[in-house]
């Protein structure tokens, strides 16, 4: 595909859409029930880009540094990461914890990416890292997995080797949700569930991988022969219904419907590859959102909860005015961590990438 190694604005539209649902689920208290789903389209745009670039170093280099890669990682990651951790010791400092909430345990979870691991009672604010776990779990084993075996078999082999594995994550993550309506599967402040565990969310990295090494084409490009704005409208219009009126224990979604959402988030996500200049996709708000999205979603939850003391039950201005501002001031943590936090640090990417690949990639690797 013809634009995989370029800068593709429609993509950073897609990452700012993506975090705009998180919000919206959060800022309504669940009301905009599917606003999860931008968690699903997360993962499925950065298991596609990954894979791209993985496939891209190991077909010039015949080997991945595994050394850069993670590096690279860390510095894409770990420095919001710490920010939000330390605004959330300032957190606790004023509001105590409640519950089962132990500061000591959500920090170094947090920090050491094993939150999906905890039962959610235990992580209060920052509970919603779990998918910065699942995404960094994943992307310990995958480089060594794809450089050690995958790439090394035949682009139809491949296919099957990464289908099976979505096969296999997919029936165990049904099966996980099935026993856990009958039985919990914990063990004092562990805890195994279908939304959360690592092996039973990386399906949509999977998929995204996928895509990357089944439409990795020389002779032709992948094309969607429909207008842009009228194709991504009928793309579009079906994941705004989803995010409006799914609910997250959905008993169809939850017995195998995910698959379907992650297909959809997958099409869109082709549709933008291939459109890379689309006007709605690159307008200047979702542009704004998509380059900040990472901090916006590290840090909008803590800020949430700090604002809750400030809610009137019952009283709609109130909550209103609130919701701006939480809002507001969420997206101003984001602005000063992308301008002082984020991109000084990513500066020093340029020096762990291999001199042929010191080219502009879509948006961010996230």
């Amino acid at each position: 595909m013809s634009q995989i190694f370029k800068y593709n604005p429609s993509l950073d539209g897609l990452r700012g859409i993506a975090v705009i649902c998180v919000l919206l689920v959060h800022a309504s208290y669940g009301k905009i029930s599917g606003g999860f789903l931008g968690v699903d389209l997360f993962f499925v745009l950065s298991g596609y880009l990954i894979t791209a670039i993985l496939q891209k170093e190991f077909s010039l280099y015949h080997k991945i540094s595994f050394k850069n890669f993670y590096i690279k990682r860390i510095l894409r990651l770990v420095p919001p990461l710490v920010v939000c951790i330390g605004l959330y010791l300032i957190y606790q400092f004023f509001i105590p914890p409640k519950g089962n909430e132990n500061p000591l345990m959500i920090v170094f979870a947090s920090l050491f990416y094993f939150v999906n691991f905890i039962h959610e009672s235990y992580m209060g604010p920052l509970v919603h890292l779990w998918s910065l776990s699942v995404e960094e779990h994943f992307y310990l084993f995958w480089p060594i997995l794809v450089a050690g075996v995958l790439f090394k078999l035949s682009r139809k082999n491949q296919i099957l080797f990464i289908l099976l594995f979505v096969v296999v994550i997919t029936i165990f993550r049904i099966w996980v949700y099935h026993t856990n309506t009958i039985n919990p599967m914990t063990a004092g402040i562990f805890s195994i569930d279908s939304y959360r565990f690592t092996f039973c969310r990386i399906d949509a990295i999977l998929i995204g991988a996928l895509a990357a090494v089944a439409l990795k084409v020389k002779q032709y490009d992948f094309k969607i022969n429909i207008k842009p704005n009228i194709g991504l409208g009928l793309l579009l219009a079906p994941l705004a219904l989803l995010v409006l009126f799914l609910d997250v224990d959905n008993q169809i979604w939850r017995y195998g419907g995910f698959f379907a959402t992650n297909i959809l988030a997958l099409v869109i996500i082709l549709f933008a590859i291939e459109n890379p200049k689309n006007k709605i996709l690159g307008n200047q708000i979702l542009l704004w959102f998509g380059q900040r999205s990472y901090g916006i979603y590290v840090y909008h939850y803590l800020i949430f909860l700090a604002m809750e003391p400030m809610r009137e039950p019952g009283n709609i201005i109130n909550l209103m005015v609130i919701t701006l501002l939480r809002f507001l001031i969420s997206l101003v943590f984001a602005e000063i961590s992308y301008r002082f936090v984020e991109r000084p640090i990513l500066i020093f990417k340029k020096n762990f990438q291999n001199t042929k690949l010191r080219q502009p990639i879509e948006g961010k690797e996230r």
